[in-house]
């Protein structure tokens, strides 16, 4: 019992002192350069091409993503062929659905406004397999998202995911009066149902891959994608998930262990120190400049799957709004809904048959729009 109580104290003793000396650690990567090129995306095979270009931001940096805007980005061949990308929005970089060679190799070059150039490994193209299924199921943390995939002919090994959600928001009510010029106006049926219905998307964060390297045969099971937590406002009406699946070589999935490895530590003290990355992307102006990226090119298999609230019993998606009500006096009008933060919805009559005041609710609650959601129906739905 001493020893074990001896063992403990030089452990917490260890601990305290480490936390003593502990300073603010700041890798390489990060602290030499504030704008480092950053690369991503796919060359697709048979499908549009899209490239983004960005620079980094140093950790205390609170500026908004900065997009590399006005390069020459061009996809080379090596029968000397070349295709050039079209900057379609700030950074964004696109090329129309295109059909490589495969028995012909590629890269990635781009030269940025300033003259900088940047080029990427030769690739060969790879053939992805199809999505054999994506599922959904009920958990007891959520709704969780899964995939699974196969390639009868043991080729590739090596799989990547990203996925896109989209789903439909409602306002708590509808808020059919409007006020407008110090005075309380109907409002427009076709504007009340605008900011009734919205949809919302979002892309995934996480670094999606999996490897059936040492496995017996090339088959992904049930890997989970995603969870939807309980009550999420994803699933309050209707929710749809469009996934994309890569096939990737061995290099590429090496460096995206270690980005997720890197992204996904907790900062505890027991974490390892973040690795030095490098992908297949590099700046042949200037050799000692690091770059961040690896791209691939790679056919680009997708599946969208809907999942309805009705199918999800007891998910209690609760927006949490409350109720107002304001007297009809121009300045009580005035002081609640001047700035729209609060809108109106119904009005209440008196004894005599007149406005005595008008219920209302917050904006979040009442225009789907502040929550993040746009009034366009997307094609798919």
């Amino acid at each position: 019992m001493k020893t074990r109580t001896f063992k403990l104290a030089l452990f917490i003793s260890a601990l305290l002192f480490s936390f003593a000396c502990k300073k603010p650690f700041e890798h390489d990567a990060i602290s030499d350069s504030a704008t480092l090129l950053v690369v991503e995306g796919t060359i697709n095979q048979g499908g549009q091409t899209s490239i983004m270009l960005s620079r980094t931001l140093k950790l205390a940096d609170k500026s908004v993503l900065q997009m590399e805007k006005g390069a020459k980005v061009q996809v080379e061949g090596s029968n000397n062929s070349i295709l050039a990308l079209t900057e379609s929005a700030a950074g964004v970089y696109t090329l129309p659905s295109t059909t490589f060679n495969t028995t012909l190799q590629y890269r990635l070059r781009i030269k940025t406004i300033a003259g900088k150039e940047y080029l990427s490994d030769l690739m060969s193209v790879r053939n992805t397999p199809a999505i054999d299924s994506l599922n959904w199921r009920r958990e007891r943390e959520g709704v969780g998202l899964y995939i699974d995939a196969h390639d009868s002919n043991n080729n590739t090994k090596y799989y990547q995911w990203d996925y896109m959600e989209t789903w439909e928001q409602h306002s708590v009510e509808f808020s059919d009066y409007v006020y407008k010029d110090a005075r309380v106006q109907s409002r427009d049926p076709l504007e009340s149902q605008k900011i009734f219905t919205c949809w919302k998307n979002e892309a995934s964060t996480n670094i999606l891959i999996s490897s059936t390297a040492k496995l017996s045969s090339d088959v992904v099971d049930d890997f989970q994608l995603a969870l939807i937590p309980n009550r999420s406002e994803r699933l309050g009406i209707r929710y749809s998930i469009l996934v994309k699946q890569y096939a990737i070589g061995k290099e590429a999935f090496d460096y995206l262990t270690l980005m997720k490895r890197n992204s996904e530590q907790q900062g505890s003290l027991f974490d390892n120190q973040p690795s030095d990355i490098v992908g297949n992307i590099k700046c042949i102006s200037n050799p000692n400049e690091r770059v961040i990226g690896f791209i691939n090119i790679s056919q680009v298999i997708e599946k969208r799957i809907f999942i309805n609230n009705s199918q999800v019993p007891a998910w209690n998606f609760d927006l949490t709004c409350g109720a107002l009500v304001v007297r009809n006096h121009k300045d009580s009008l005035y002081a609640a809904f001047v700035t729209g933060q609060n809108l109106i919805t119904t009005y209440n009559l008196g004894a005599t048959g007149t406005i005595v005041s008008y219920n209302g609710n917050t904006a979040i609650c009442l225009d789907c729009r502040t929550r993040g959601g746009s009034n366009v129906k997307p094609s798919f739905w």
